[in-house]
């Protein structure tokens, strides 16, 4: 289920790039994207289980974000996602959901 589950995030970046499904030549650099994305969730301060976890909606978005915003060269919607993907992070990072810590008081 795992690995189909990876399959499925990788089908869905490359259909987030516009890329036919049927053709699977960056699809290494796309898997390497993926996996750079999850590294930034954790190091932002997302659980390492929901970061690493492809049932999870938001981690599902902010990976195609960073993918769409990393993908190739000259990208002019670089910046603009990458700012996304770090709203996104943030917002994970201070969920309890997610791996965050609550505030004083929250249970």
């Amino acid at each position: 289920m795992a690995d189909e589950n990876k399959a499925d995030l990788l089908a869905a970046c490359r259909s987030a790039l516009r890329i036919p499904a049927d053709y699977t030549g960056y699809d290494e650099e796309i898997a390497d994207l993926v996996s750079a994305a999850r590294s930034a969730l954790v190091a932002g301060g997302v659980s390492d289980a929901k970061a690493n976890s492809d049932d999870d909606a938001s981690v599902r978005v902010a990976v195609k974000t960073y993918v769409k915003a990393n993908f190739g060269m000259d990208n002019p919607d670089a910046d603009r996602l990458m700012r996304s993907f770090n709203e996104m992070l943030c917002r994970m990072a201070g969920s309890t959901e997610h791996g965050g810590k609550a505030e004083a008081g929250e249970k």
